[in-house]
């Protein structure tokens, strides 16, 4: 079987690659930048460069056909919004070429908008942070968040990111096209993640966020593998109402001031934290491709818990939020961050990077974070 995997210089294809390559999977590795580390793992087979989708959509779709037609792989990976969105335009072409595993395109636009999946989770119980239309009763801050984070204009996706509201004033420059606006609460980030199979769940996998970047909140740089009931169900009631197919991950966030979990969003691709599923027992890319082979897929409904993922990169970025961002309330001890931080060898811990039998990106990732800052300088 040949997989080809997008996006290499993200931390989930190349978890994606070390997992199917140990399998005898044949992975073939595509990104816009030769000098990433996903092309340095001895499990990425081969390696094609694309043009950016973010500068240029058509030359993007047709270096991918190209690639596509040269090799003839089995599976296109999802692994980010960028380098699948483009190609949805053209999903009937290139599903005559490769697997694409993912809902029907009307599905995709319902998650992939947040007003409308924070809509079709509240139609079916799921809590959700209250959206404010009436902004003289409010307490700040609140949040912008975009309605969607990707999107195509003038032959180029763009992104939009969430940000803070902190006055009435602020709220006269909203979009509210692009944006709408939510409570803000305090809380831990949680993520359910699932293998549905034609709206049938295969696997799923939890996991909570203890360190995100910023603290204020943002991806996870230390996360762990945990299990609760009201999650799962919360999860599989809001694929089951999609009839979901593929992966996915939604995101959930604990509220400190009730314990609630209140949905955020739905991502039909592999998610940052994959290495952790993986090292957990629940091994969603191999699944993935043990379902579009027509193989018998082994459910994985079990996983061990207290397992903890670290992205190095991403929790020295976090220490620097805690000693230098602003004072907010909830903001984590500065010496316990660093005591954190230089806790290298913590039972029970797997990296993003650094793997044992796979060690090369792990040291090109650090010397491209020694070298960014360079750039800026030439």
């Amino acid at each position: 079987m040949k997989v080809l995997i997008p996006a290499m210089e993200k931390r989930s294809a190349l978890a994606a690659a070390r997992s199917l390559g140990r399998k005898g999977i044949e992975v073939i590795g595509c990104s816009e930048d030769k000098r990433n580390p996903g092309f340095f793992s001895k499990y990425c087979a081969k390696k094609y460069l694309y043009r950016s989708p973010c500068l240029d959509i058509a030359g993007y779709i047709d270096d991918i056909f190209e690639i596509i037609k040269k090799e003839k792989p089995d599976l296109f990976m999802p692994v980010n919004e960028e380098t699948l969105l483009p190609l949805l335009e053209k999903r009937a072409e290139l599903e005559g070429l490769v697997n694409l595993p993912l809902p029907q395109n009307d599905i995709l636009d319902k998650a992939f908008n947040k007003k409308k999946a924070t809509e079709i989770a509240g139609n079916v119980g799921v809590p959700c942070p209250k959206t404010v239309n009436d902004y003289s009763k409010v307490n700040f801050p609140l949040i912008a968040r975009p309605k969607l984070s990707r999107q195509i204009e003038d032959n180029k996706v763009v992104s939009e990111k969430l940000f803070y509201i902190n006055s009435l004033k602020e709220t006269e420059s909203i979009d509210p096209n692009r944006y709408f606006l939510q409570e803000y609460f305090p809380g831990s980030g949680y993520g359910f993640y699932a293998l549905f199979d034609n709206g049938k769940p295969l696997a799923y996998f939890m996991m909570k966020r203890l360190h995100e970047v910023p603290f204020t909140g943002g991806p996870s740089s230390l996360r762990e593998s945990v299990y609760d009931e009201e999650l799962k169900e919360y999860g599989l009631n809001i694929l089951k109402e999609l009839k979901w197919h593929g992966l996915a991950m939604v995101e959930f966030r604990r509220d400190e001031k009730d314990g609630s979990f209140k949905f955020i969003e739905i991502n039909g691709r592999l998610w940052g934290s994959l290495a952790l599923s993986i090292c957990s027992g629940a091994d969603f890319p191999y699944l993935l491709c043990q379902m579009v082979n027509g193989d018998e897929v082994a459910e994985v409904f079990d996983y061990k818990k207290g397992v903890k993922g670290r992205w190095l990169a991403g929790e020295a970025s976090y220490l620097l939020s805690v000693i230098f961002g602003k004072k907010v309330d909830g903001r984590p001890s500065r010496l316990k961050a660093i005591a954190e931080f230089f806790n290298f060898f913590r039972k029970n811990t797997c990296y993003d990077y650094f793997v044992k039998d796979d060690l090369k990106p792990a040291f090109v990732n650090l010397w491209l974070l020694f070298l960014k800052p360079f750039k800026k300088i030439f």
